[in-house]
């Protein structure tokens, strides 16, 4: 009788890919490539939260998840992309949110 035993744990998940939802999908892939490790560049600056977790039009989400054998968890931080950046199809980010390019605010500074 051959017995083994593998360790499991929450780390397993930190080589996985972000979850990546909304119009930003619908990029060329040269294009949503960039834009994701520009995101996988800024989460690995921060020490404390190393990992791009989570991609969504306007946002991003990096973090980290621990487990010391007593407990395991995750915290995180949400990031807005700056206004300007591509988010979909002919789509930009502005005040947070994915808008068309044609339906931008241009008010005129006094």
């Amino acid at each position: 009788v051959l017995v083994a035993f593998v360790p499991l744990s929450c780390e397993v998940q930190s080589g996985s890919s972000p979850d990546i939802s909304g119009e930003i999908i619908k990029l060329p892939n040269d294009c949503k490539d960039d834009l994701i490790k520009e995101m996988l560049d800024q989460c690995n600056g921060n020490s404390s939260q190393p990992r791009l977790l989570a991609v969504d039009d306007c946002t991003f989400t990096c973090g980290d998840w621990h487990n010391n054998g007593q407990t395991m968890g995750t915290h995180h931080q949400i990031i807005y992309r700056k206004p300007g950046t591509p988010c979909g199809y002919n789509k930009v980010c502005e005040n947070g949110k994915c808008v068309q390019k044609c339906n931008l605010d241009f008010k005129k500074n006094a």
